[in-house]
């Protein structure tokens, strides 16, 4: 299993059928509303928070303003490089859309780790994969210009749906805030993209036409 496609929905399915029944049959589900906090810093971690669907922030709060630290999408744990590396989550996490939030007991999530050999190892590889995403969305949000950043964010949510067209479900201030430049950024940089060819986009809905010269700014610019 490559590391680069490990997602916390491609754990799971290293578990035996009988395994997951008992992870699900003891699991609760959650739904939140758009805006809502699902993790708020400084929670103690008796939990797994699993992303069953929806898109969700984590953000850090330094000086008054909430701080980006990465989007999450459907098939991932929520703020999981905390669960084993401490007693309480050390940032917050929010709901950008409708979400559906699968809660897993920390206990048997482990007991499981140690009996099942197969799921421990992709859990290793998930962790390390969660850890590295934190560092490239640092360096590609901070160290680009507003259209590096833009173009990396876009990036994301292709690959995070697999398809070139999609729906980004952010206001374009929500963009903004995100990559950590101006709302009249997001927008010249937009039309830019358009006036070029690179993209098309009505609204939320994005399609890549491009995608190598999409990428060539995401990770040069």
């Amino acid at each position: 299993m490559e590391l680069t496609h490990l997602s916390g929905k491609n754990c799971l399915s290293t578990l035996s059928q009988e395994e997951k029944n008992e992870l699900f049959n003891s699991s609760s589900s959650l739904r939140f509303e758009e805006g809502e906090l699902v993790v708020k810093k400084g929670t103690p971690v008796h939990n797994l928070y699993f992303l069953k669907s929806g898109l969700v922030e984590l953000s850090l709060k330094q000086d008054s303003k909430n701080q980006a630290l990465n989007l999450l999408f459907q098939g991932e744990f929520i703020g999981i490089n905390c669960v084993y590396s401490g007693t309480s989550y050390r940032f917050s996490a929010k709901a950008l859309t409708n979400c559906t939030i699968e809660i897993f007991s920390k206990d048997l999530f482990s007991k499981l780790l140690q009996t099942n050999k197969e799921f421990a190892m992709a859990f290793i590889k998930y962790i390390s994969m969660v850890n590295e995403n934190f560092l490239n969305w640092h360096m590609n949000l901070k160290e680009k210009n507003s259209a590096g950043a833009l173009a990396f964010l876009i990036c994301e949510f292709e690959k995070n749906t697999g398809k070139s067209t999609f729906n980004i479900p952010l206001t374009r201030q929500d963009i903004a805030r995100i990559i950590g430049f101006s709302k009249e950024s997001v927008l010249k940089n937009l039309a830019d993209f358009r006036k070029e060819g690179i993209i098309e986009s009505n609204g939320k809905l994005f399609s890549i036409i491009n995608f190598a010269r999409l990428q060539d700014i995401a990770q040069h610019g």
